[in-house]
């Protein structure tokens, strides 16, 4: 039996994950091009702390998609960008009368009432349609601390709305 070397195992792994990374960096940024760059830091990160990886405590994917997210954040911090309105549901603006939407800046007044973390819980659970626990993979977060949080989250917008 041929055992396999590091970069083999981390080129295996890569293959496997790298298109649910994009994807969910690219649903983060909308920008193919700052998507590819924050794939690339993430993956070369992940190449040098290969050795600490340990596929007992996380998958793989969840891991890098883990790294891919502070390396987004940072750039957001450095760009002083916020998440662009359209990373949201629409359903959960809709107004009071469900006939209507609100518009991108009501939308985007509302998300900036919330904290860096709360708008990327919203993200992920109303965007990329991730459950609790898939979120609290990525956060590192308990389920049920995410749900709590994602309810004072979407509280705290209408009661904004009101």
């Amino acid at each position: 039996m041929q055992v396999k070397s590091r970069q083999e195992e981390f080129a295996e792994l890569y293959e496997e994950s790298f298109s649910l990374v994009y994807n969910y960096m690219y649903s983060r940024t909308l920008d193919a091009a700052l998507t590819e760059d924050v794939c690339a830091e993430a993956y070369t990160k992940a190449w040098r702390n290969f050795a600490k990886f340990d596929p007992s405590r996380a998958k793989f994917s969840t891991w890098v998609i883990t790294i891919a997210r502070n390396v987004l954040t940072s750039h957001f911090r450095v760009m002083r960008d916020t998440t662009p309105v359209d990373d949201v549901a629409e359903s959960l603006f809709a107004t009071a009368d469900n006939d209507s939407l609100l518009t991108n800046d009501q939308v985007e007044g509302l998300l900036s009432t919330l904290t860096e973390e709360e708008r990327e819980l919203v993200n992920l659970r109303y965007w990329q349609e991730m459950s609790p626990t898939q979120i609290s993979e990525i956060t590192g977060m308990n389920a049920s601390t995410v749900r709590s949080k994602l309810h004072r989250a979407v509280e705290h917008m209408r009661r904004a709305m009101k």
